[in-house]
């Protein structure tokens, strides 16, 4: 196989080109900020608007919570009232949610994990 040699005289030389000179940048204003920042002015804009935030009445908007229909007999019903009030609580559904996790915390390991088979099929119906 023949070997091939690179020979640097047989080169043409390039003709040394004069560099071009670069463009002169014009000088830029600095223009000053419409605004600044000013926290004393931040911080009372935002106490304002937590001030005059009002909660809004009824029911809340949709995709925060759900609700279904449940039937109870008044005398139920009445028995939630009565533990609502004597133990401060503020809602029903509060009052509820605290009664059946004393019921949870209560149940046996074999309660317990038929509970939770019997909570995860409710889950995925939905």
């Amino acid at each position: 196989m023949v070997k091939y040699k690179f020979d640097k005289g047989t080169k043409k030389k390039a003709k040394a080109k004069a560099k071009p000179r670069p463009r002169p940048i014009p000088k830029t204003d600095l223009s000053k900020p419409e605004e600044t920042y000013d926290p004393l002015a931040i911080t009372h804009k935002v106490e304002s608007n937590l001030q005059h935030k009002k909660r809004p009445v009824g029911r809340p908007k949709t995709g925060r919570k759900s609700y279904k229909t449940v039937r109870l007999l008044t005398s139920t019903v009445l028995k939630i009232n009565a533990l609502e009030n004597a133990l401060g609580i503020k809602t029903q559904d509060a009052t509820v949610d605290q009664a059946i996790d004393r019921v949870i915390n209560s149940l046996t390991s074999d309660e317990r994990r038929a509970y939770n088979l019997w909570l995860e099929m409710f889950k995925k119906k939905e």
